[in-house]
């Protein structure tokens, strides 16, 4: 058993577990050229999906024996682009990011939801202005879509209807699921879309969802409509979405991903009104989400190890 480990996450905890687990076995890689060398003779991969380069996967193609890649990252899309070789089964980090993703994006929802920027701005003048408070709203009085339901959708759903929320999930195939109080295929997207008050993003990235938001989509939703993506900043239309916000034809938005990313300093978005930026940090929350993340690495390595069916295989 070889496996080829890198990762910044939950390193320490990773280190100290596999070496608990299968010792030098593991063998730890810095870079790409390290990597390209240790992984045509490893089983497995254990990596961040933004180390999926083009060298990477190919490296992965030429091994005789890798059969697995766990992914420390919820997103796939890297793989997803590049490909893995038939025979090669792909995990992601399944309900590892969940609750802080999640809490992430409800707090970016409450903040524009209660005019946080503006208050701010106000405190920054040292004004006391009170002129938006009939424009206040709380999630109970809120129609919510989130587009993608997986892990972090569902947390995000789970949350928001805590607080009375109806969440309205968007999915592939729009079966039915009792962690939303009605569900649709993306394709029915559209038909939604005019009744929704806030749009929570946490869908993975494809063909099928890049620029899934974008002028025309924009222009279906109301006006008071608030908008947070966590998922990946090309499912929304940059341009789409400052113009939306400087026009006044959505409300406020709330984006922890961009497109580009990192987001020049020279950007127009940095300057769009009732817009919040964060700078993809919604996956961290100190020792929790690290420890998460490595249980469920070491837990499908026990399972590579035996034999069993791994968890949170991701359809490529």
């Amino acid at each position: 058993m070889k496996v080829v480990v890198t990762a910044s996450l939950g390193k320490a905890q990773l280190q100290k577990r596999l070496a608990e687990k299968i010792g030098n076995q593991a063998l730890w890689v810095e870079d790409t050229q390290a990597a390209v060398r240790e992984l045509p003779t490893a089983d497995a991969l254990i990596c961040p999906d933004h180390f999926l380069s083009a060298q990477v996967v190919e490296a992965v193609k030429n091994s005789a024996n890798l059969r697995w890649i766990q992914l420390l990252t919820a997103g796939y899309d890297h793989i997803k682009r590049q490909g893995a070789p038939a025979g090669i089964t792909v995990c992601n980090a399944g309900e590892a990011y969940a609750p802080a993703v999640a809490t992430h994006a409800v707090t970016l929802l409450l903040a524009l939801q209660r005019h946080i920027p503006a208050v701010l701005a106000d405190q920054k003048r040292h004004a006391w202005e009170r002129g938006f408070a009939p424009l206040l709203a709380v999630p109970s009085t809120s129609s919510i879509v989130v587009i993608g339901f997986g892990p972090i959708g569902r947390e995000i759903g789970r949350i928001l209807r805590a607080l009375g929320a109806r969440v309205i999930a968007v999915t592939r195939h729009g079966r039915p699921d009792d962690g939303a109080d009605e569900v649709v295929a993306a394709g029915e997207l559209a038909s939604v879309l005019p009744q929704a008050d806030a749009i929570m993003i946490a869908a993975a990235y494809d063909e099928t969802t890049h620029h899934l938001i974008n002028e025309q989509t924009l222009s279906l939703c109301k006006k008071s409509l608030l908008l947070v993506n966590i998922a990946r900043g090309p499912i929304v239309d940059t341009r789409a979405l400052d113009a939306a916000l400087r026009s006044g034809t959505i409300a406020g938005a709330g984006l922890d991903v961009t497109d580009p990313e990192p987001l020049p300093p020279d950007h127009p978005l940095w300057d769009a009104p009732n817009l919040i930026i964060t700078p993809h940090c919604s996956g961290a929350s100190g020792i929790l989400t690290a420890n998460r993340l490595v249980d469920l690495a070491c837990d499908n390595l026990d399972r590579f190890m035996a034999g069993a069916p791994l968890r949170h295989v991701v359809n490529l």
